[in-house]
């Protein structure tokens, strides 16, 4: 949603011969509170122009600007829950279904930025109902798995089933459009975090196969107690080890990939520019 300027009226004198019909009553009173709701906003009195913004659209629902300015105000002072019900407003001014896509991927955004996450989900999926391929909602929903598997956060722990829904759907992306260079390299973030994550398990599994492999001292006088399923740990050690090396070279292998279509794409990007120069 655009970031409302500070907005200014200047009221005109009406004149009219007689008196008001109904009708026109009705459309100057939700006039005086448009006005109101937007000087409010101007001084960013933001809680008194919701106010005078809902006592506008009681008496004429069509405002489409008005529903967008007041979701703004809501948004102002926290009010998440209902900057989303005055933007869903928005979608009886939609015309096309780019226009009711973007209604839900607006939400959504709203959402993302402010929590909770489960409902910026919702309205990613909502818009992708609309329009399977729209890139602009797989690419945040793929950024809340990336956040959700720790990949933005060099201190946060992973979480494996996160990084692999936000590879899954880089990879939508990258299908859709693959033009895309910072899909390659938010993907490339993603791997990096992975990579790290399963190191850390090869490096454990390996320090496991060690232990189970070393016979603990005995105590002065008493026999060595021998663990008879030794063996067998170290075996299952050594073979998870091997399992998590295999997935690292193949996520460095994707990630060296990655790096090489990033290239790419930023090439065929300069190329386009210097196309496109006068």
């Amino acid at each position: 949603m655009k970031r409302l300027g500070r907005v200014g009226l200047m009221l005109g004198v009406l004149t009219l011969g007689g008196s008001f019909g109904c009708g026109d009553e009705k459309a100057e009173k939700a006039k005086e509170f448009r006005v109101k709701g937007t000087n409010f906003l101007a001084d960013k009195n933001y809680a008194e122009a919701t106010k005078a913004y809902e006592e506008s659209l009681k008496l004429d629902p069509t405002q489409e600007k008005v529903w967008e300015k007041k979701a703004f105000a809501h948004l102002q002072l926290g009010q998440t829950d209902d900057a989303a019900q005055a933007a869903l407003k928005m979608l009886d001014f939609a015309k096309t279904p780019d226009d009711r896509a973007a209604v839900y991927r607006n939400i959504a955004a709203m959402y993302a930025k402010n929590g909770p996450m489960e409902k910026a989900v919702q309205y990613f999926q909502e818009a992708l109902k609309i329009n399977p391929k729209d890139t602009d909602s797989l690419g945040w929903i793929a950024e809340m798995h990336s956040q959700r598997g720790g990949a933005r956060s060099m201190g946060s722990p992973a979480v494996p089933e996160e990084l692999e829904k936000a590879l899954k759907v880089y990879d939508q992306v990258i299908a859709i459009n693959p033009d895309s260079a910072n899909s390659y390299l938010n993907k490339r973030v993603v791997m990096a975090k992975y990579m790290e994550h399963e190191k850390a398990m090869r490096d454990a599994a390996e320090q496991e196969a060690i232990e189970a492999a070393t016979p603990p001292k005995p105590e002065k006088g008493k026999k060595a107690v021998v663990d008879p399923n030794a063996a067998e740990r170290v075996a299952a050690a050594k073979a998870s080890s091997a399992a998590h090396q295999t997935r690292i070279d193949q996520l460095q292998a994707e990630f060296n990939e990655m790096t090489r279509q990033f290239g790419e794409a930023t090439k065929r990007a300069k190329a386009a520019q210097a196309t496109n120069k006068p």
